[in-house]
């Protein structure tokens, strides 16, 4: 379920827009008074917010609060602000400007979405950028790393549980088990990727299965780990744990992004956050989180993060 909470009687969008413009006036910006209504409106209410804004005031709410706010808090803000779906383009076009790195944002997008969150994802992102997510992806990715993100941004999955082929599932356990062992050789990699492309979730969920129960290991142990350049082992991996088990890797994500030993990363923890706290997911991303760590993400960001960033983050979370 979604972790945000909106009140009962919920302000018109005018008052909110008069209450925000109230918090940039004075000496300083009353960040709380931003929280206190915007970690609190769902999308469409947030538009409606932005759309009266502009009427009234003649100037962009979202350039507003850039100006207004700083650091990794205006950051979340600012890709709250947009709907789903764009904000996905939006992220997924920044992640094409240093894809080696950033590739996790286009798996992610390609990966946890349904078929028609995707089309919609890149229907904002050709309205927004006047190209295709696929044109920047095949720009900027080189290799095997463009063969997978092409394949997994360009298919349309089926979505539903109720057309799973066991014996196609046994059959390409076998494929990827031999794809795995001969790496370049015989096309392997070409294999990977159509079944990892192509398939509905459902399906590759009965593949991994009986792979495992074949090889007595997952498919993500034994896909290779090679030193490839473009970062398309690692990227592969990433794909199958989402298609997997989508909490589950967003729970690593997190926990990785709260590490004490390594240094909060504050990119990752808003991504997910900002993403997910809408969406039906969150309460379980958060349920596989406090498993793998011992504690609740909203302790994790409490002792990781401060001021109004943390403030942010846990009211998206519904403290």
């Amino acid at each position: 379920m979604a972790t945000i909470t909106v009140p009962r009687v919920v302000p018109s969008p005018a008052e909110d827009a008069a209450a925000l413009l109230k918090a940039f006036q004075g000496w300083g910006t009353d960040e709380q008074a931003v929280i206190s209504i915007l970690a609190h409106r769902y999308a469409t209410q947030r538009k409606q917010i932005a759309l009266e804004y502009e009427h009234k005031y003649s100037e962009s709410l979202i350039q507003r609060l850039q100006s207004e706010l700083s650091g990794d808090f205006e950051r979340a803000v600012y890709h709250w602000m947009f709907d789903p779906a764009e904000r996905q383009a939006v992220m997924a076009n920044a992640a094409t400007e240093c894809i080696q790195e950033e590739y996790p944002v286009i798996v992610e997008v390609a990966c946890t979405n349904s078929s028609a969150e995707l089309v919609a994802v890149k229907k904002a992102y050709h309205a927004l950028y006047r190209r295709s997510l696929e044109e920047d992806v095949a720009a900027r990715a080189t290799g095997n790393l463009r063969s997978l993100l092409l394949a997994l941004v360009s298919t349309y999955r089926y979505d539903g549980d109720d057309n799973v082929d066991m014996e196609l599932a046994r059959s390409e356990a076998k494929i990827v088990h031999e794809a795995v062992r001969n790496g370049a050789a015989a096309g392997g990699h070409e294999e990977l990727i159509r079944v990892v492309g192509t398939r509905s979730k459902a399906q590759l969920r009965a593949t991994f299965g009986c792979f495992k129960d074949e090889h007595r290991g997952s498919v993500t142990k034994a896909l290779p780990r090679g030193d490839d350049p473009t970062g398309y082992p690692r990227a592969l991996r990433k794909a199958v744990r989402c298609v997997a088990d989508p909490s589950k890797y967003f729970a690593k994500v997190l926990r990785n992004a709260t590490r004490e030993s390594a240094g909060t990363d504050e990119d990752s923890l808003t991504r997910v956050v900002v993403m997910h706290a809408e969406k039906d997911d969150m309460g379980a991303i958060c349920a596989a989180f406090q498993k793998r760590a011992s504690c609740t993400l909203e302790q994790a960001i409490a002792k990781e993060t401060s001021g109004d960033y943390r403030s942010f983050l846990l009211a998206l979370l519904g403290s």
